[in-house]
Order: structure tokens, then sequence, then C-alpha cells
């Protein structure tokens, strides 16, 4: 079984859209970063990485959602997959939910969604002051995760 795997979405062109990566670039350096977990800041399309998830005991993938709570605070969603985002308006802009949803037809690992919060997403090279100030945080709850996930 290959180790845990975290992929950090978003365009950082986009503002607080970029926080998965971001998120992913700091943590890829963190020394308290749990001994074989491996790191990927991907872009936008989760379906890029499927072959890379195939095999993993487990998959994080951390993401930017606008659910109207504070910027910076995350949900963990271990079901992400039946979230399914009924509001599509069309079917080439697929959520991270459904393309989990997609993915667990055809791999057995079922990825956990942790979506950091974010007002809105616009035209900018660097996250909000609301959601960099709390990136301190935010390493310290993925680090969380990843250490329990790690022990299991």
């Amino acid at each position: 079984m290959k180790p845990l795997l975290v992929i950090g979405l978003g365009n950082p062109l986009m503002g607080d859209d970029g926080v998965g990566c971001a998120v992913a670039e700091r943590l890829a350096g963190d020394p308290r970063l749990p001994t074989g977990v491996e790191v990927i800041a991907g872009g936008s399309d989760l379906f890029r990485y499927a072959a890379q998830m195939r095999g993993r005991s487990r998959v994080i993938v951390i993401d930017a959602v606008q659910d109207g709570a504070e910027p910076g605070s995350i949900s963990v969603l271990e079901n992400a997959g039946s979230q399914l985002d009924e509001r599509q308006d069309h079917a080439h802009h697929l959520s991270v939910c459904q393309a989990i949803r997609l993915l667990q037809m055809t791999m057995s690992v079922a990825p956990t969604l942790l979506g950091i919060s974010i007002s809105s997403a616009r035209l900018e090279l660097r996250l909000s002051p609301e959601v960099d100030c709390r990136m301190p945080a935010i390493l310290d709850r993925v680090l969380q995760e990843l250490i329990w996930n790690s022990s299991k």
C-alpha cells in the first residue's frame, strides 16, 4: 500500500481560490510533516492526479470552499463524494465533491476533503489578508489531520 497522499488544489491567480496550493507548498517544506506523506501542489483539476491516488492508504484533498463560514476556517468532509452539489451550471465545471464522487467509482480510496473557507475568488496574485493571517492555524490543523491519519 502506498503512503498517504495530500493534494492541494486551486488557482493561485485567483486569490483565495489558490489556498489549497499555498497550503500544500508550505506543508511540503514543514519539518513537522510525518515521514512518508507525499504532497502535491496541484492546479484545479483533481482528475489529473487519479493515477497518483491509486493504491493509497489515504488521500486528503485540500481546496477552497465558499460556504459562508469565517475565511480560513476548515471543514473536514470524510465522505466528500456524497456531498453532491446540485447547483451544477454545466458539465464542464465540476465541484471538488463531484470530482471525488466520480473518482470513487473507479478506485477504492475515498478521499477526505479539507475545505478551507473563503469569501471570494477573484483575480489576485496573493491570498487575502483574512486567509493569509490564518495560514499558521490552517497548517496546524492539516498536520493534526495527517498525524491522526498516519496513526490509523
